[in-house]
């Protein structure tokens, strides 16, 4: 696999800074009458190998390799909900890379790096705990799968394609509290989303292992 492109490698994180910018403002109004928690975190991404359709058929023999992530995330807990339900925006991505023998050209092996960017809406119900705040939540929103460098038989285009797809994820996690204010957290995430490209169709399913320092105002 060559690396993957600058402007998409710069893509995730300048979306992350730019959620930040966007989230400044509303904090400290929110903070009056919720509690607003925002953290930043590291993903391990877990993909199920089964799901993927290519080149008229299902491979018997498709691999998608584990990957790497980052992620940001924003929950507002509404004072007068009793700071125990939710809701959030969240957007986090990760590379991986997928193989399998070609359909139409025998004893060959055909590969791509997949890169998946989320952005979701989540609804999240938590115990809040002096030092430990178990939570678990239900989320949705636009799911994005991007080819490159797909070394496929029979593509004109190897070097880019977008596939955007509604994607959902159920998940839960625990935060423990640092200070008042600042707290660690560890979350499992499944995630599932449909891609569709030229000659390749997945149905992605994925479990992430995250964990993340985060701030409460």
């Amino acid at each position: 696999m060559r690396p993957f492109p600058l402007v998409l490698t710069g893509f995730l994180p300048l979306r992350i800074v730019l959620m930040m910018v966007l989230l400044q403002p509303c904090l400290g109004v929110a903070a009056e009458t919720a509690d607003v928690d925002i953290g930043l975190y590291a993903l391990g991404a877990f993909p199920s190998d089964r799901g993927l359709f290519a080149q008229g058929g299902n491979p018997s023999d498709p691999r998608i390799t584990n990957g790497a992530g980052v992620g940001i995330k924003v929950a507002v807990f509404p004072h007068s909900l009793g700071n125990i339900l939710g809701i959030g925006l969240e957007s986090f991505g990760h590379g991986s890379e997928v193989s399998f023998s070609s359909p139409v050209n025998a004893g060959s092996t055909a590969s791509t790096n997949l890169w998946v960017f989320n952005s979701m809406a989540n609804l999240i119900l938590r115990y809040p705990g002096k030092v430990f705040v178990p939570y678990i939540g239900v989320g949705g929103g636009y799911s994005s799968g991007v080819l490159t460098h797909a070394e496929i038989p029979g593509r004109s285009d190897r070097d880019f394609e977008g596939s955007w797809a509604f994607g959902s994820q159920f998940f839960g996690g625990v935060q423990g509290n640092v200070t008042e204010k600042i707290f660690l957290f560890g979350e499992y995430k499944y995630f599932s989303a449909d891609y569709h490209w030229k000659q390749l169709a997945l149905d992605f399913r994925s479990q992430y292992v995250s964990f993340g320092v985060g701030m409460r105002f």
